[in-house]
Protein backbone atom coordinates (compact mmCIF):
# COMPACT_ATOMS: atom_id res chain seq x y z
CA UNK A 1 0.00 0.00 0.00
CA UNK A 2 1.07 3.62 -1.16
CA UNK A 3 1.89 5.96 2.02
CA UNK A 4 -1.18 8.42 1.84
CA UNK A 5 1.01 11.24 3.44
CA UNK A 6 -1.13 14.38 3.16
CA UNK A 7 -3.44 13.09 0.82
CA UNK A 8 -6.23 11.48 3.07
CA UNK A 9 -9.73 13.11 1.89
CA UNK A 10 -12.71 12.92 4.35
CA UNK A 11 -14.25 9.55 3.67
CA UNK A 12 -18.25 9.41 2.92
CA UNK A 13 -18.99 5.95 4.31
CA UNK A 14 -22.90 6.63 3.11
CA UNK A 15 -21.72 7.12 -0.69
CA UNK A 16 -19.52 4.19 -0.50
CA UNK A 17 -21.81 1.99 0.63
CA UNK A 18 -25.01 3.79 -1.70
CA UNK A 19 -25.05 0.63 -4.21
CA UNK A 20 -24.76 -2.36 -1.80
CA UNK A 21 -28.15 -4.20 -0.86
CA UNK A 22 -30.11 -2.44 2.03
CA UNK A 23 -29.38 -5.32 3.68
CA UNK A 24 -26.32 -7.64 4.02
CA UNK A 25 -26.87 -11.72 4.83
CA UNK A 26 -23.51 -12.47 8.09
CA UNK A 27 -22.56 -15.20 10.02
CA UNK A 28 -22.01 -13.70 13.68
CA UNK A 29 -20.37 -15.62 15.92
CA UNK A 30 -21.11 -14.79 19.70
CA UNK A 31 -19.37 -15.23 22.60
CA UNK A 32 -21.38 -18.25 23.88
CA UNK A 33 -19.46 -20.24 20.77
CA UNK A 34 -22.51 -20.55 18.67
CA UNK A 35 -23.38 -18.89 15.26
CA UNK A 36 -26.52 -17.33 14.34
CA UNK A 37 -27.36 -15.65 10.62
CA UNK A 38 -28.18 -12.00 10.92
CA UNK A 39 -29.15 -9.60 8.30
CA UNK A 40 -27.19 -6.11 8.53
CA UNK A 41 -27.65 -2.53 7.33
CA UNK A 42 -24.04 -1.49 5.99
CA UNK A 43 -25.00 1.93 6.08
CA UNK A 44 -24.00 2.08 9.60
CA UNK A 45 -20.23 1.97 8.59
CA UNK A 46 -18.99 5.09 10.21
CA UNK A 47 -15.12 4.50 8.91
CA UNK A 48 -15.42 2.47 5.49
CA UNK A 49 -13.10 3.67 2.89
CA UNK A 50 -14.55 0.88 0.22
CA UNK A 51 -16.31 -2.40 -0.19
CA UNK A 52 -15.69 -5.84 -1.17
CA UNK A 53 -18.16 -8.54 -2.21
CA UNK A 54 -17.09 -11.41 -0.37
CA UNK A 55 -16.03 -14.73 -2.55
CA UNK A 56 -14.66 -16.83 -0.08
CA UNK A 57 -13.54 -16.82 3.57
CA UNK A 58 -10.84 -19.59 4.45
CA UNK A 59 -11.01 -21.55 7.86
CA UNK A 60 -8.41 -21.43 9.88
CA UNK A 61 -7.02 -22.86 13.52
CA UNK A 62 -6.97 -19.43 14.64
CA UNK A 63 -10.58 -19.08 13.77
CA UNK A 64 -11.28 -22.25 16.00
CA UNK A 65 -8.83 -21.36 18.70
CA UNK A 66 -10.77 -17.63 19.24
CA UNK A 67 -14.52 -19.34 18.64
CA UNK A 68 -13.91 -22.40 21.15
CA UNK A 69 -12.06 -19.87 23.98
CA UNK A 70 -15.03 -17.33 23.94
CA UNK A 71 -14.91 -14.23 21.32
CA UNK A 72 -15.43 -11.08 23.84
CA UNK A 73 -17.73 -9.70 21.40
CA UNK A 74 -20.30 -10.79 18.71
CA UNK A 75 -18.34 -10.78 15.96
CA UNK A 76 -18.43 -11.97 11.73
CA UNK A 77 -15.04 -13.73 11.94
CA UNK A 78 -13.03 -14.52 8.93
CA UNK A 79 -9.92 -13.68 8.27
CA UNK A 80 -8.42 -15.36 4.86
CA UNK A 81 -10.53 -13.17 3.01
CA UNK A 82 -10.94 -12.99 -0.96
CA UNK A 83 -13.22 -10.76 -2.64
CA UNK A 84 -13.99 -8.06 -5.49
CA UNK A 85 -13.97 -4.73 -4.86
CA UNK A 86 -17.58 -3.00 -5.57
CA UNK A 87 -17.01 0.54 -4.27
CA UNK A 88 -13.52 2.51 -2.83
CA UNK A 89 -12.71 6.03 -2.24
CA UNK A 90 -10.60 8.00 -4.86
CA UNK A 91 -7.27 7.98 -1.90
CA UNK A 92 -7.70 4.14 -1.91
CA UNK A 93 -7.97 3.67 -5.24
CA UNK A 94 -4.74 5.24 -5.43
CA UNK A 95 -2.86 4.05 -2.25
CA UNK A 96 -3.80 0.59 -2.85
CA UNK A 97 -3.47 0.75 -7.07
CA UNK A 98 -6.66 -1.10 -8.00
CA UNK A 99 -9.76 -0.37 -9.58
CA UNK A 100 -13.90 -1.63 -9.13
CA UNK A 101 -13.84 -4.37 -10.05
CA UNK A 102 -10.63 -6.01 -8.90
CA UNK A 103 -10.19 -9.31 -7.76
CA UNK A 104 -8.08 -9.23 -4.49
CA UNK A 105 -6.97 -10.98 -1.21
CA UNK A 106 -6.67 -9.50 2.41
CA UNK A 107 -3.90 -9.49 5.17
CA UNK A 108 -6.30 -10.02 8.38
CA UNK A 109 -3.59 -7.06 10.47
CA UNK A 110 -5.27 -3.84 10.41
CA UNK A 111 -1.88 -1.69 11.17
CA UNK A 112 -2.13 1.70 12.47
CA UNK A 113 0.35 3.23 9.96
CA UNK A 114 1.29 5.95 11.59
CA UNK A 115 4.90 7.22 11.28
CA UNK A 116 5.80 6.70 14.97
CA UNK A 117 5.34 3.36 15.39
CA UNK A 118 7.96 1.43 15.24
CA UNK A 119 6.59 -1.38 13.04
CA UNK A 120 4.48 0.37 10.17
CA UNK A 121 7.69 2.56 9.78
CA UNK A 122 8.85 -0.58 7.99
CA UNK A 123 7.13 -1.77 5.39
CA UNK A 124 8.08 -5.51 5.85
CA UNK A 125 7.20 -6.15 9.35
CA UNK A 126 3.62 -3.98 9.80
CA UNK A 127 2.28 -7.13 10.86
CA UNK A 128 4.44 -6.69 14.33
CA UNK A 129 2.05 -3.58 15.33
CA UNK A 130 0.56 -3.32 18.71
CA UNK A 131 -2.47 -2.48 17.49
CA UNK A 132 -2.86 -5.88 15.10
CA UNK A 133 -1.30 -8.18 17.39
CA UNK A 134 -3.41 -11.18 17.90
CA UNK A 135 -2.88 -10.86 21.59
CA UNK A 136 -2.79 -6.74 22.47
CA UNK A 137 -4.62 -4.82 20.19
CA UNK A 138 -6.61 -7.17 17.84
CA UNK A 139 -7.20 -4.72 15.42
CA UNK A 140 -7.62 -7.68 12.56
CA UNK A 141 -10.05 -8.75 9.74
CA UNK A 142 -12.86 -11.33 11.75
CA UNK A 143 -12.14 -9.68 15.20
CA UNK A 144 -13.36 -6.38 15.44
CA UNK A 145 -17.17 -6.88 17.27
CA UNK A 146 -20.40 -5.91 15.56
CA UNK A 147 -20.74 -2.93 17.84
CA UNK A 148 -17.87 -0.97 15.46
CA UNK A 149 -19.87 0.62 12.70
CA UNK A 150 -21.83 -1.95 10.45
CA UNK A 151 -19.79 -4.66 12.14
CA UNK A 152 -18.98 -6.06 8.80
CA UNK A 153 -15.49 -6.58 9.24
CA UNK A 154 -15.12 -10.09 8.44
CA UNK A 155 -15.29 -12.71 5.42
CA UNK A 156 -18.04 -14.43 6.58
CA UNK A 157 -20.63 -12.24 5.49
CA UNK A 158 -21.95 -11.55 1.83
CA UNK A 159 -20.14 -7.93 1.88
CA UNK A 160 -17.20 -6.57 4.24
CA UNK A 161 -15.87 -3.11 4.78
CA UNK A 162 -12.57 -2.28 3.85
CA UNK A 163 -10.98 0.69 5.80
CA UNK A 164 -7.48 2.85 5.26
CA UNK A 165 -5.79 0.27 7.18
CA UNK A 166 -6.80 -2.95 5.07
CA UNK A 167 -3.86 -4.73 3.64
CA UNK A 168 -4.67 -5.99 0.22
CA UNK A 169 -2.92 -7.76 -3.16
CA UNK A 170 -4.79 -7.94 -6.54
CA UNK A 171 -5.12 -11.36 -7.60
CA UNK A 172 -5.22 -12.28 -11.04
CA UNK A 173 -9.21 -12.59 -12.53
CA UNK A 174 -8.90 -16.23 -13.73
CA UNK A 175 -7.18 -17.68 -10.80
CA UNK A 176 -9.34 -20.57 -9.94
CA UNK A 177 -11.37 -19.95 -6.58
CA UNK A 178 -10.61 -23.09 -4.49
CA UNK A 179 -6.84 -21.92 -5.76
CA UNK A 180 -7.46 -18.24 -4.96
CA UNK A 181 -8.70 -19.50 -1.15
CA UNK A 182 -5.02 -21.02 -0.22
CA UNK A 183 -3.32 -17.76 -0.95
CA UNK A 184 -2.81 -16.56 2.83
CA UNK A 185 -1.96 -20.27 4.24
CA UNK A 186 -0.01 -20.66 1.37
CA UNK A 187 2.09 -17.31 1.68
CA UNK A 188 2.32 -18.27 5.52
CA UNK A 189 3.69 -21.56 4.42
CA UNK A 190 6.14 -19.84 1.83
CA UNK A 191 7.83 -17.56 4.65
CA UNK A 192 8.07 -20.67 6.45
CA UNK A 193 9.17 -23.40 4.86
CA UNK A 194 11.29 -21.45 2.25
CA UNK A 195 12.16 -17.75 3.47
CA UNK A 196 12.82 -18.81 6.90
CA UNK A 197 13.55 -22.48 6.84
CA UNK A 198 15.92 -21.92 3.85
CA UNK A 199 14.18 -24.90 2.38
CA UNK A 200 16.28 -25.24 -1.44
CA UNK A 201 16.17 -27.30 -4.44
CA UNK A 202 17.32 -31.04 -2.85
CA UNK A 203 16.72 -30.19 0.81
CA UNK A 204 14.93 -32.93 3.04
CA UNK A 205 12.31 -31.13 4.58
CA UNK A 206 10.13 -32.64 7.69
CA UNK A 207 6.07 -31.35 8.60
CA UNK A 208 4.90 -32.08 11.97
CA UNK A 209 0.81 -31.97 11.46
CA UNK A 210 -1.19 -32.55 8.26
CA UNK A 211 -3.22 -30.02 8.94
CA UNK A 212 -4.03 -26.53 7.07
CA UNK A 213 -0.82 -25.09 7.45
CA UNK A 214 0.87 -28.46 7.06
CA UNK A 215 -0.35 -29.49 3.73
CA UNK A 216 0.14 -25.40 2.81
CA UNK A 217 4.04 -26.29 4.01
CA UNK A 218 4.32 -29.77 1.66
CA UNK A 219 2.92 -27.30 -1.82
CA UNK A 220 5.82 -25.02 -0.78
CA UNK A 221 8.85 -27.23 -0.25
CA UNK A 222 7.27 -28.90 -3.94
CA UNK A 223 7.91 -25.60 -4.63
CA UNK A 224 11.23 -25.07 -4.11
CA UNK A 225 11.97 -28.70 -5.52
CA UNK A 226 13.15 -30.29 -2.11
CA UNK A 227 14.04 -33.93 -2.22
CA UNK A 228 12.13 -35.27 0.28
CA UNK A 229 9.00 -34.17 1.89
CA UNK A 230 8.06 -36.12 5.32
CA UNK A 231 4.34 -35.48 7.31
CA UNK A 232 4.07 -36.61 10.48
CA UNK A 233 0.53 -37.18 11.65
CA UNK A 234 -1.76 -39.13 14.35
CA UNK A 235 -3.62 -42.46 13.88
CA UNK A 236 -7.04 -40.60 14.32
CA UNK A 237 -9.39 -40.50 11.34
CA UNK A 238 -8.87 -37.18 10.44
CA UNK A 239 -4.90 -37.01 10.45
CA UNK A 240 -5.25 -40.52 8.74
CA UNK A 241 -7.27 -39.15 5.64
CA UNK A 242 -5.09 -35.87 5.61
CA UNK A 243 -2.16 -37.84 5.08
CA UNK A 244 -3.30 -39.91 2.15
CA UNK A 245 -3.96 -35.66 1.29
CA UNK A 246 -0.15 -34.83 1.53
CA UNK A 247 0.61 -38.34 -0.02
CA UNK A 248 -1.07 -37.58 -2.83
CA UNK A 249 1.39 -34.68 -3.66
CA UNK A 250 4.43 -36.51 -3.16
CA UNK A 251 5.39 -36.56 0.76
CA UNK A 252 6.06 -39.40 2.45
CA UNK A 253 3.87 -39.74 5.53
CA UNK A 254 4.51 -41.16 9.24
CA UNK A 255 1.80 -41.96 12.00
CA UNK A 256 2.39 -41.17 15.50
CA UNK A 257 0.39 -41.06 18.72
CA UNK A 258 2.82 -40.27 21.30
CA UNK A 259 4.25 -36.97 21.38
CA UNK A 260 7.50 -37.45 23.30
CA UNK A 261 8.41 -40.25 20.61
CA UNK A 262 8.43 -37.59 17.96
CA UNK A 263 11.98 -36.92 17.64
CA UNK A 264 12.68 -40.83 17.85
CA UNK A 265 10.04 -41.63 15.00
CA UNK A 266 11.70 -38.80 12.62
CA UNK A 267 15.34 -40.03 12.89
CA UNK A 268 13.93 -43.43 11.85
CA UNK A 269 13.00 -42.38 8.51
CA UNK A 270 15.00 -43.14 5.38
CA UNK A 271 18.78 -42.72 5.44
CA UNK A 272 18.86 -40.89 8.88
CA UNK A 273 20.88 -38.20 7.16
CA UNK A 274 19.12 -36.13 8.76
CA UNK A 275 16.46 -33.20 7.73
CA UNK A 276 17.46 -29.83 6.16
CA UNK A 277 14.17 -28.14 7.44
CA UNK A 278 11.65 -29.60 10.56
CA UNK A 279 8.56 -27.42 10.49
CA UNK A 280 6.20 -28.02 13.49
CA UNK A 281 2.77 -26.69 12.85
CA UNK A 282 1.02 -27.96 16.05
CA UNK A 283 2.80 -26.65 18.68
CA UNK A 284 4.36 -29.47 20.18
CA UNK A 285 6.95 -27.59 22.16
CA UNK A 286 9.42 -29.65 24.30
CA UNK A 287 8.99 -33.18 21.43
CA UNK A 288 9.73 -30.58 18.44
CA UNK A 289 13.02 -29.12 20.24
CA UNK A 290 13.94 -32.84 20.80
CA UNK A 291 13.51 -32.92 16.60
CA UNK A 292 17.00 -30.67 16.26
CA UNK A 293 19.51 -33.85 16.84
CA UNK A 294 17.81 -34.61 13.67
CA UNK A 295 19.03 -31.32 11.77
CA UNK A 296 21.75 -31.49 9.29
CA UNK A 297 24.43 -29.17 9.83
CA UNK A 298 23.01 -25.56 9.28
CA UNK A 299 19.65 -26.70 9.66
CA UNK A 300 16.71 -25.39 11.00
CA UNK A 301 13.62 -25.79 13.48
CA UNK A 302 10.88 -23.26 12.39
CA UNK A 303 7.98 -23.63 15.46
CA UNK A 304 4.76 -22.47 13.81
CA UNK A 305 2.93 -22.94 17.59
CA UNK A 306 2.98 -22.38 20.99
CA UNK A 307 0.52 -25.34 21.80
CA UNK A 308 0.13 -26.07 25.50
CA UNK A 309 4.11 -26.19 26.78
CA UNK A 310 5.49 -22.63 25.82
CA UNK A 311 8.76 -23.35 27.95
CA UNK A 312 10.94 -26.44 26.67
CA UNK A 313 14.54 -27.67 27.80
CA UNK A 314 17.24 -26.68 24.67
CA UNK A 315 20.16 -29.13 23.98
CA UNK A 316 22.33 -26.53 23.18
CA UNK A 317 25.27 -29.09 22.14
CA UNK A 318 22.97 -29.85 19.21
CA UNK A 319 22.49 -26.20 17.61
CA UNK A 320 26.49 -25.24 18.34
CA UNK A 321 27.71 -28.56 16.74
CA UNK A 322 25.30 -28.23 13.98
CA UNK A 323 25.53 -24.71 13.60
CA UNK A 324 21.86 -24.81 13.42
CA UNK A 325 18.73 -22.77 14.95
CA UNK A 326 15.32 -22.46 16.11
CA UNK A 327 13.25 -20.16 15.15
CA UNK A 328 9.57 -19.07 16.00
CA UNK A 329 7.67 -17.47 13.04
CA UNK A 330 4.39 -15.19 12.76
CA UNK A 331 2.11 -14.46 9.96
CA UNK A 332 4.22 -13.89 6.81
CA UNK A 333 6.12 -10.90 4.77
CA UNK A 334 4.09 -9.09 2.22
CA UNK A 335 6.58 -10.68 -0.46
CA UNK A 336 5.48 -14.07 0.43
CA UNK A 337 1.85 -13.00 -0.17
CA UNK A 338 3.30 -11.52 -3.85
CA UNK A 339 4.82 -15.28 -4.37
CA UNK A 340 2.52 -17.13 -3.21
CA UNK A 341 0.18 -15.60 -5.47
CA UNK A 342 2.39 -16.07 -8.46
CA UNK A 343 3.13 -19.86 -7.68
CA UNK A 344 -1.08 -20.72 -7.34
CA UNK A 345 -1.21 -18.62 -11.19
CA UNK A 346 1.38 -20.46 -12.35
CA UNK A 347 -0.28 -24.34 -11.25
CA UNK A 348 1.36 -27.42 -9.87
CA UNK A 349 1.62 -26.55 -6.61
CA UNK A 350 -0.60 -29.93 -5.83
CA UNK A 351 -2.99 -27.88 -3.47
CA UNK A 352 -5.35 -28.13 -6.35
CA UNK A 353 -5.73 -32.13 -4.96
CA UNK A 354 -6.70 -30.87 -2.06
CA UNK A 355 -10.56 -31.35 -1.48
CA UNK A 356 -12.23 -27.96 -0.42
CA UNK A 357 -15.15 -28.40 2.26
CA UNK A 358 -17.57 -25.45 0.49
CA UNK A 359 -19.64 -24.17 3.57
CA UNK A 360 -22.33 -21.30 3.17
CA UNK A 361 -23.31 -19.05 5.45
CA UNK A 362 -26.10 -20.94 7.40
CA UNK A 363 -23.77 -23.70 7.95
CA UNK A 364 -21.62 -21.72 9.71
CA UNK A 365 -23.01 -22.66 13.08
CA UNK A 366 -23.41 -26.60 12.24
CA UNK A 367 -19.58 -26.97 11.17
CA UNK A 368 -17.72 -25.00 13.89
CA UNK A 369 -19.87 -27.27 16.28
CA UNK A 370 -18.35 -30.29 14.31
CA UNK A 371 -15.08 -29.31 14.02
CA UNK A 372 -14.51 -29.08 17.49
CA UNK A 373 -16.04 -32.24 18.42
CA UNK A 374 -14.12 -33.88 15.80
CA UNK A 375 -16.86 -35.11 14.06
CA UNK A 376 -16.83 -32.59 11.14
CA UNK A 377 -14.95 -32.87 7.72
CA UNK A 378 -11.41 -33.90 7.32
CA UNK A 379 -10.13 -31.87 4.50
CA UNK A 380 -8.03 -28.89 6.28
CA UNK A 381 -9.23 -27.09 3.24
CA UNK A 382 -12.87 -25.76 5.11
CA UNK A 383 -14.31 -22.89 2.75
CA UNK A 384 -17.41 -20.60 4.10
CA UNK A 385 -18.79 -18.74 0.31
CA UNK A 386 -21.34 -16.59 0.81
CA UNK A 387 -23.24 -17.17 -2.18
CA UNK A 388 -24.18 -20.42 -1.41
Amino acid sequence: MKDLGSAVAPLDPAALAAHLPETVKAAVSLPEATTTVQLIDPRLATTAAGWLKVESSALCGTDLDLYQKGLSHPTVMGHHVIGKVVSLSPVMQWSWDVEIGDRVALEEYLPCGLPTCEACSKPDIYRFCPEADLWKGQRRVGMLGLHEGSGLHGGNAEYMELSTRTVLHKLPKDLDSNLAAWTQPFANAVDWVVNIGGATSGSRVAIIGPGYHGVAAVAAAKAVGAGEIVVLGRNSRTSRERLEIVESMGASILTNDDAATTSAVLGQHGDRSGFDVIVDTVGLGGPAIDTTEHLRKLGRLVLAGLGDTPVAEVNLKNLVRGASGIVGVRGRSPQSVTRSIELLAAGGTGLELVPSIDVGLDGVDELFRTLLDRSGPSSPHVVIRPSL
